[in-house]
């Protein structure tokens, strides 16, 4: 039975009750063809549809595919009086799309670090929403590296961490409800079972070149577009020419330039002498990480507007633009929209300072 809120500052809200618990009712899209089906052959059914309704289908391609809804969610990152200032991890995770999101190759980084921070740093404080989020979230990785055949490491560090915390509190107080952790147990045994059947699939002998066979200047410029200290070690395990190259300087001093200022490197030189006599870069390399941490970088951020607080995929486009009526053009907005719009990436760390953890 549909429940309405009874919040003086909202009209109220249809909630309907699905297999993940009860959820508000939400709108597709907000155009005038919303009730029309999403896949029509304009050339079958031109007929019976209004010019306008054709001419709006005309620009969404030649079946008339009605585009799906950008996903972004209000955040509240003040209080006032009417709002209370309270954002759910769960529901946003849901209107960002985090789940689909995962087998996007720009942000499937960006997702297995805030996973990593949730299962490390905050899983105690889940709510249950956001813990069936959790789990979906990380099946949806391990489906993705199995189809991939990339980033097994990482899937296996998660599950890792995630076995560790939840033995930890097997001997405590458990999060949520006996049941609850009970489904999430027999979750975590079926994704730890598709983990288990991964099997990097090596190239036939009839598939040239080879990495034995890549000259050693694609090899060096290989290395020297690897971002981590840890994917360096391994790559240089894989055949000796690729572990000569790992450990000249070369590659080491550009990974300190890539991750620090100048003048941070050159104040960890002056602190130690022995690194002022013998610039060794990969030594320096470790003092930098030690002292700094290491610079993160993604192929794609979630974003947040500061003019309407909408948070957003950056490759999306900004909400106040792509949020319209299709029957208004394009022109005529963007003059509505103010011209001063700012909209600051969000790093996973920062995603999470949003939400009452």
């Amino acid at each position: 039975m549909p429940v309405f809120s009874k919040d003086w500052r909202d009209p109220g809200d249809k909630w309907v009750k699905t297999d993940g618990g009860w959820e508000k009712e939400k709108v597709v899209c907000c155009n005038p063809l919303a009730h029309m089906v999403v896949r029509l052959n304009v050339d079958e059914h031109h007929e019976s549809l209004d010019p306008d309704d054709l001419s709006i289908l005309s620009r969404r391609g030649s079946r008339g595919e009605l585009m799906a809804p950008q996903p972004y969610c209000r955040i509240y990152t003040r209080n006032t009086k009417e709002v209370a200032g309270f954002n759910g991890l769960g529901e946003t995770l849901k209107k960002l799309d985090f789940i689909n999101a995962v087998h996007d190759i720009r942000r499937f980084r960006y997702i297995c670090k805030l996973l990593d921070l949730l299962i490390t740093q905050k899983l105690s404080t889940l709510s249950g929403g956001a813990q069936k989020m959790l789990f979906g979230m990380l099946e949806e990785v391990a489906h993705e590296v199995t189809s991939s055949q990339q980033n097994v490491h990482v899937l296996q560090h998660l599950l890792q961490e995630l076995r560790k915390r939840l033995e930890d509190y097997l001997w405590g107080n458990k999060l949520g409800s006996t049941i609850l952790w009970e489904q999430h147990s027999r979750r975590l045994q079926d994704i730890h079972a598709i983990a288990t059947t991964i099997k990097i699939q090596q190239p036939g002998d009839d598939v040239h070149p080879t990495l034995q066979e890549v000259p050693e200047e694609c090899i060096r410029e290989i290395l020297m577009r690897l971002d981590n200290h840890n994917d360096i070690a391994a790559a240089g395990e894989a055949y000796s020419l690729m572990g000569k190259v790992s450990e000249e300087k070369r590659i080491w001093r550009l990974l300190c330039r890539f991750h620090w200022t100048p003048a941070q490197i050159q104040h960890i030189i002056q602190m130690h002498k022995e690194l002022q006599v013998q610039k060794n870069w990969r030594r320096v390399y470790d003092r930098l990480r030690r002292t700094y941490g290491l610079r993160e970088e993604y192929a794609e951020k979630l974003c947040l507007c500061r003019n309407c607080s909408c948070m957003f995929w950056e490759s999306y486009g900004h909400p106040c633009r792509t949020d319209t009526d299709p029957t208004t053009p394009i022109e005529d907005h963007l003059n509505e929209v103010k011209s001063d719009i700012i909209y600051i990436s969000i790093t996973p760390q920062q995603f999470l300072k949003y939400f009452h953890l």
